[in-house]
């Protein structure tokens, strides 16, 4: 049993290593193309952990009108996003599993804090695949409308990076 000790400890520690290298193999960034050519610098939220902080906290100042917060998820459903602790109202652009733009809440109010959670502006549940944040004051945001298709530009077609999260489930 002594002898067999250390080779369980090896590897349990490998498989922790190869959970780590896999956890950070998944992109963090992405541009997306709206129809005129305009690029949105695009922050991926893929994690739960990532989905869930969003942009709270985020201050007007580290966020820029050509930036966007990407919610990337696997499956089609019914999306439900509140705006805790935000310094900026968001247009909320849905797309669908090819980034067409299915459904546009504009200019949800921000609100500092997590006190008072009745009064957290929520958006009205929406039918997608994917969620794109961007601040509200954005000229590129106000230029995208219902029906619009964004092109996902990144070195991972969207079916392989797909498979990565799933392998990590």
């Amino acid at each position: 049993m002594r002898k067999l000790l250390p080779l369980l400890l090896l590897f349990s520690l490998e498989s922790c290593q190869t959970n780590s290298r896999t956890m950070t193999e998944l992109p963090k960034k992405t541009e997306l193309i709206t129809p005129s050519g305009k690029i949105i610098k695009t922050t991926l939220a893929i994690t739960l952990k990532d989905q869930e902080q969003g942009l709270s906290g985020v201050k007007p100042g580290d966020f820029d009108d050509d930036q966007g917060m990407l919610f990337y998820y696997l499956e089609e459903d019914e999306k439900h996003f509140w705006m805790p602790d935000t310094y900026f109202d968001l247009d909320l652009i849905y797309l669908d599993k090819n980034f067409k733009v299915v459904d546009i809440i504009r200019k949800l109010p921000h609100y500092k804090g997590r006190a008072n959670p009745n009064l957290i502006p929520r958006a009205r549940p929406v039918w997608s695949r994917h969620a794109l944040e961007m601040k509200a004051s954005s000229k590129i945001s106000q230029e995208i409308k219902e029906g619009d298709q964004l092109k996902w530009r990144l070195e991972l077609s969207t079916q392989e990076l797909d498979d990565k999260i799933r392998q990590q489930l």
